[in-house]
């Protein structure tokens, strides 16, 4: 695949988003280049028209996890947004990084050690998706993302994505949406940069009242290499508190011990703010795993998101 230039793509970027603002940053971004250049391979010229009927949806792990992609895709064709193709992936560390570059400036060193346990816990689905309408006036990813709602409760509305599946916090979020065409290329690039030539011409082929047999096979098999669990925060809490009655008394864990139980209780109260690289410290301690579900569940709730949000 070659690598388009920079000073090559300003059509490009100029026919594949409108905000202004993003094309700025976009310019300096290493990724999009390639994304480019994979449409390019893959649909022709016109592919910033073509892209206008595709939209891109990550599910995360927690939705994997508690058995609700089908819930998502359900909502997605409700909504006139066809599931085409699909890919099973890790999202690693180094591509929350990339990903969210642009986007994570206030947040904690807390809070993106989370976000990087959570991300790559277990297998993502990557999953295109087409839009059934007719003509569109708006872009396909343009819409799903007006329809998944924000990462915080307060903040999304019942008919929302994330409040139809129950998203936990504003880590556990249950999916990621691309926000428009310019960030479908930068994020395929970033993710599945060696197929995404290939997943776009599917999409793009797809014919619009086909059926996607391969996507109900990667469901099935994510299902069997992921162990389901109640992605419930209180559940959480609740046992954790019972291993720490478990190690009721135990000199070797003491200070973990006290300082653990202790801190659930300042947490729940809003008194202060968890500190990740302790609090997996003190479960490790007491003998539960830095990367578990629970971990990452009471992690996510407790810990400062944004550098300008005090504790209460």
């Amino acid at each position: 695949m070659t690598r388009v230039p920079h000073d090559d793509v300003e059509d490009d970027l100029r026919a594949l988003s409108a905000d202004t603002e993003k094309l700025e940053l976009y310019r300096r971004d290493d990724s999009l280049p390639t994304g480019i250049t994979a449409a390019k391979d893959a649909l022709g010229l016109d592919f910033a028209r073509e892209l206008q009927r595709i939209a891109l949806v990550v599910i995360h792990p927690d939705l994997i996890a508690q058995r609700r992609v089908e819930r998502c895709l359900t909502f997605a064709r409700d909504h006139d947004l066809q599931p085409v193709v699909a890919l099973p992936f890790v999202f690693e560390p180094a591509m929350t990084a990339a990903m969210w570059q642009h986007s994570l400036d206030d947040a904690t060193e807390d809070s993106l050690a989370v976000c990087d346990v959570f991300c790559a816990k277990t297998e993502s689905l990557l999953v295109l998706l087409r839009d059934r309408g007719p003509e569109p006036t708006r872009a396909a990813s343009a819409r799903l993302s007006a329809l998944k709602g924000s990462t915080r409760a307060e903040r999304r509305q019942e008919g929302h994505l994330r409040s139809h599946l129950r998203a936990t916090n504003q880590i556990v979020t249950a999916v990621h949406c691309s926000d428009e065409p310019i960030d479908i290329l930068r994020e395929l690039a970033i993710l599945v940069p060696e197929t995404m030539a290939h997943l776009l011409m599917t999409a793009v082929r797809f014919p619009d009242d086909g059926a996607s047999p391969d996507l109900d096979r990667q469901i099935a098999g994510l299902y069997a290499r992921t162990p389901p669990y109640d992605i419930d925060v209180a559940r959480a809490v609740a046992r954790i508190r019972a291993k720490l009655a478990d190690c009721a008394g135990d000199p070797r864990v003491t200070a973990a011990h006290s300082r653990l139980s202790g801190n659930l209780e300042a947490w729940q109260r809003g008194e202060r703010f968890l500190r990740w690289q302790e609090f997996t410290a003190d479960l490790g301690a007491i003998g539960i795993a830095p990367d578990s579900w629970d971990a990452i569940l009471v992690g996510s709730t407790y810990v400062q998101h944004e550098r300008t949000v005090s504790p209460g």
